[in-house]
């Protein structure tokens, strides 16, 4: 029982020496701290500071306590803000145009001047250009980044590659942090979206992007060093926050067309692939009512047309162009060697394929007084691909028509916040959050064989001739349920935060690898016979098939504190 208490004991000193200089992290939020002295250096204690900003209806009334230090955390990431601070005897000290950046603690260390020297001083784009307070290492990609650098695809998560120390690992389009491969988290407004099965963000490399770009407003790119609140990341951590509305109406629309005739062409590529994609949507935001309550809405399609080249390149059988040069006779019939031949033609030639995505996202602010701030936000992402399992332009295996099939990503995001202030120097942050992410792969029919046989083929040494092993797919759906609650309080020199995390991640995993079977012939005259089976024979080499349940159900719950 000792030894318990000792340990309480000793975590509480711990966080609470730690934190003397306001440099906490915020998960999808920023903090505005400072500092009030005289000219002499000494410290100003019972000033009236006043932190607010116009535009999105927030002011926040607090006073500096012995230590002459203020706090305002849990505020917004947004430009406008202002900071007022007034005592008696002094002249009144005012600074505008302040930017608060997701995960950042805007740090002022005020000079009051005696009144009768100075009336009053004024500071314009206080805010430093280097953070002092910070410990980790990480950049923060701002809303001009993300709408004036070109990216293809508009996928805004691959701005992080922006970040030092982040490259491409060279798999599917996946990050690495300092050489680190996976193991990175995903944060939309401070609420985890990362699809723990693959440990990759929500939807996966595949889709186009599971939010439209302009819903982000900013994010931040942690590499190191980053606050217990951001923990289940040995990579990095990308904080993002999205748009909300303000006191004035602003809206965006927009529309992006590209085909093969605006993409380079490698110098060494017997073509250009033939490629259609526009991608179209808008986004409006403004009050619903001044300073309470507003709205913000976004939405965005795209279409893709990219349809694949396949082949298949085996010696045995046929030339490049699809010419049959392989072994075909009795006791076979002419007819059944031409049958043979004709099927094998369908993994010649050009693959449609397709890519449609719909997104969707909202947002609703409320401050019914300057004490409390709610925010509800959601969005929806759908997106299905005929034949989109396979992505590449080429396929020279067989794989474009006997390895491929139909893609389907559905993911959706939830977020209920509230924040509090308790008092002047003590702030409460709680939000709900809610994460679906379903990954659904099914045989396509026009890719299916025309005798109905929906197993896998294997002639004469060449494989992928039939349908696809793995499918039909589901995986994984998995559901998030995580609950925050961070408590930050301003005591004397120190600024302390306290907080409970909770996770409920369900997976569901719904894949029975080769349920269908596999056939494997040992000639293409084998092949030929059974492919129209006349005398009821079965002639293929050998045959495997997996039974069993194919669901798999499991659950992770995870408490942080």
């Amino acid at each position: 029982m000792l030894k318990k208490t000792l340990y309480w004991i000793c975590a509480v000193v711990c966080l609470w020496t730690a934190a003397p200089a306001f440099a906490q992290s915020l998960a999808g939020l920023g903090a505005i701290n400072g500092t009030v002295r005289d000219a002499s250096g000494a410290v100003i204690p019972g000033a009236t500071v006043v932190v607010s900003n116009p535009s999105l209806g927030i002011r926040r009334n607090l006073e500096t306590n012995e230590a002459g230090l203020f706090a305002a955390p849990s505020l917004p990431p947004a430009t406008g803000y202002q900071v007022t601070v007034t005592r008696q005897g002094f002249a009144p000290w005012e600074a505008k145009e302040i930017q608060v950046l997701v995960g950042q603690n805007v740090a002022l260390n005020i000079i009051l001047d005696v009144q009768a020297q100075v009336q009053e001083i004024t500071v314009t784009d206080s805010t430093p250009v280097v953070d002092q307070l910070k410990t980790g290492v990480s950049q923060v990609v701002e809303d001009r980044d993300i709408m004036n650098l070109p990216i293809n695809g508009r996928r805004v998560d691959s701005f992080v590659l922006l970040t030092p120390g982040v490259t491409e690992d060279g798999t599917f389009g996946l990050v690495t942090f300092r050489g680190v491969p996976g193991g990175n988290a995903f944060l939309t407004d401070g609420n985890d979206t990362t699809q723990g099965y693959y440990n990759e963000n929500a939807g996966r490399t595949r889709i186009s992007s599971n939010m439209s770009q302009d819903a982000v407003q900013e994010f931040q790119v942690q590499s190191s060093g980053f606050a217990a609140e951001f923990g289940r990341a040995v990579g990095g951590v990308i904080n993002t926050v999205t748009k909300s509305g303000t006191n004035d109406i602003h809206g965006t629309g927009f529309w992006f067309f590209r085909n093969q005739d605006f993409n380079a062409r490698d110098r060494y590529a017997t073509f250009n692939p033939p490629e259609r994609r526009n991608q179209a949507g808008g986004s409006i935001g403004g009050p619903i009512q001044k300073d309470k309550l507003f709205y913000f809405f976004n939405g965005e399609i795209t279409r893709r047309y990219f349809p694949l080249a396949s082949s298949v390149t085996n010696p045995q059988l046929f030339t490049a162009t699809g010419q049959f040069i392989g072994t075909c006779g009795a006791p076979a019939t002419p007819q059944q060697c031409q049958n043979a031949i004709d099927y094998f033609k369908r993994f010649f030639g050009q693959v449609e394929r397709n890519a449609d995505q719909n997104a969707v996202f909202g947002k609703l602010d409320w401050r019914p007084n300057e004490r409390h701030s709610l925010a509800l936000s959601g969005n929806v992402m759908n997106w299905f691909s005929p034949n989109g399992i396979q992505t590449q332009a080429t396929l020279n295996t067989g794989a474009g028509v006997g390895n491929n099939g139909d893609s389907s990503v559905r993911t959706r995001f939830a977020r209920l916040s509230h924040t509090w202030l308790l008092t002047p120097t003590l702030v409460n942050e709680a939000r709900f959050g809610y994460m679906k992410d379903r990954l659904y792969d099914a045989v396509n029919p026009q890719l299916a064989p025309p005798n109905g046989l929906l197993g896998q083929l294997s002639v004469q040494g060449q494989g992928n001739l039939g349908v696809a092993t793995f499918l039909p797919r589901v995986q994984p759906t998995e559901d998030r349920y995580q609950f925050t609650n961070n408590l930050t309080w301003l005591k004397g020199r120190h600024n302390a935060k306290f907080g409970i995390d909770f996770s409920h991640t369900r997976d569901v995993v719904d894949l029975l690898n080769n349920g269908r079977g596999t056939y494997t012939y040992a000639t293409f005259t084998d092949f030929a016979r059974d492919l129209t089976n006349l005398d009821g024979g079965k002639r293929w080499q050998r045959y495997q098939q997996t039974f069993g349940r194919p669901k798999i159900d499991f659950f992770i719950r995870d408490w942080n504190f």
